[in-house]
């Protein structure tokens, strides 16, 4: 992870609701949130968050934003969540423009939760607050499956 810090400009928190309602063939249906349930959702986010900044050429050119999700709270029996750290907005993209996109792209999701919290990634203490659960046990809580980092 320290390899690609420099292409991250964000430091993200996002939280997620333990559950979600939807209307079923039964009528109103809740879901729980769990691991699956939760990289999937981050998933959309991330597809959601690419049409934004990205319009048509996040689906037509494969452009993306970089980033390496942590999926934290499974070890600990805490309330899932992600940190994580977002960078290669597109060129103009402000600090106003960027928090909107995160904040309307995970509202959108079915467990989007609205406590989101987002700032410049300053120094490399980030990898090490997000990467901590790796210490009590819980040495696959990267979501491999969601990261996007640069080509080499």
């Amino acid at each position: 992870m320290c390899k690609h810090a420099s292409n991250f400009t964000h430091a993200v928190t996002l939280t997620m609701k333990s559950r979600c309602e939807y209307m079923g063939p039964k009528g109103l249906m809740q879901r729980y949130l769990t691991e699956i349930e939760a990289k999937e959702n981050f998933r959309q986010f991330i597809q959601c968050l690419n049409s934004i900044v990205y319009g048509n050429a996040a689906k037509r050119f494969g452009a993306s934003v970089h980033v390496i999700p942590v999926l934290e709270g499974l070890a600990t029996n805490k309330q899932l969540h992600y940190h994580c750290m977002i960078g290669n907005f597109r060129v103009g993209a402000d600090e106003a423009l960027i928090d909107s996109a995160i904040r309307t792209a995970w509202l959108k999701t079915d467990f989007g939760n609205v406590q989101i919290d987002i700032q410049s990634l300053t120094s490399e203490g980030w990898i090490d607050y997000i990467t901590k659960e790796v210490g009590i046990g819980d040495a696959d809580n990267v979501d491999y499956d969601n990261v996007h980092i640069p080509e080499e």
